[in-house]
């Protein structure tokens, strides 16, 4: 777990940030007055197949992608949740997914940029994982690529690029992280967010989730504002990672 600085930070992104969806476009002032930790790698299938083998987790099939120091994927929210509550059970401690306002700060990295790397896509390579040269190569998929190639054409083992300044690996791309909130496409006008608490009101039939994949081969998808929803949904290149208070917030 990396230690996440107290501070403030932009959430969302402005109008003319190229990506921009309907769902950004603004700018959120979020405070955050405690100091946090994050998990700074994605949960991998080392630490599920524990889970598994207790059996409170569902095996996984890696469908070939690999196991081990790879990051789970094939994970909808729910999975997540029976994740963090055998997580609870053998540390005692209250370990969570991280609020969308959470990670987006973990990713910025107080950078105030689209990527906390920089602006030349060809960087993508050397600090995250996505569909480059290399994963072309490998499956033909007539996709436009990434300006680069890491040699690596699917899931790459966690820790595999290089960190953003806070410490913390591969917040853009391998694969897609679940967060808490529900999806809340006002969030600009909600009180939930504004001190990085999860946005939970509502029925909550779609979850968020953040960061772009190794199937990701558009630069406007590896930024730190781009966000997803969902509930079930399982897919190859979608897992998450843990957050933890430093106090007692609840």
């Amino acid at each position: 777990m990396i230690i996440i600085p107290a501070g403030s930070y932009g959430f969302g992104s402005p109008p003319n940030e190229f990506g921009s969806p309907y769902n950004e476009g603004y700018i959120l002032d979020i405070v955050f007055e405690e100091p946090f930790s994050i998990s700074q790698f994605e949960v991998t299938f080392t630490q599920w197949d524990l889970c598994a083998k207790d059996q409170v987790c569902r095996t996984i099939d890696d469908e070939g992608y690999g196991r081990g120091d790879r990051p789970v994927m094939n994970v909808s929210w729910e999975d997540t949740q029976s994740y963090i509550q055998w997580l609870k059970s053998i540390t005692g401690k209250s370990y969570r997914l991280p609020s969308e306002a959470e990670w987006e700060y973990v990713a910025q990295s107080g950078t105030k940029r689209a990527r906390y790397f920089g602006i030349p896509p060809t960087k993508t390579c050397e600090f995250g994982n996505g569909y480059d040269e290399t994963a072309e190569r490998e499956y033909e998929f007539g996709w436009r690529t990434l300006p680069c190639s890491d040699g690596e054409p699917s899931l790459a083992k966690v820790g595999s690029y290089k960190p953003n300044s806070f410490g913390v690996y591969d917040m853009l791309g391998n694969v897609w992280e679940w967060v808490e909130d529900c999806l809340n496409p006002n969030w600009r006008h909600s009180r939930a967010s504004i001190n990085g608490q999860p946005f939970t009101d509502g029925e909550c039939d779609q979850r968020a989730y953040r960061g772009g994949s190794w199937l990701t081969n558009q630069p406007y998808y590896l930024r730190t504002a781009e966000r997803y929803k969902y509930l079930g949904t399982k897919h190859i290149d979608l897992g998450f990672r843990v957050a933890l208070d430093l106090g007692n917030r609840d």
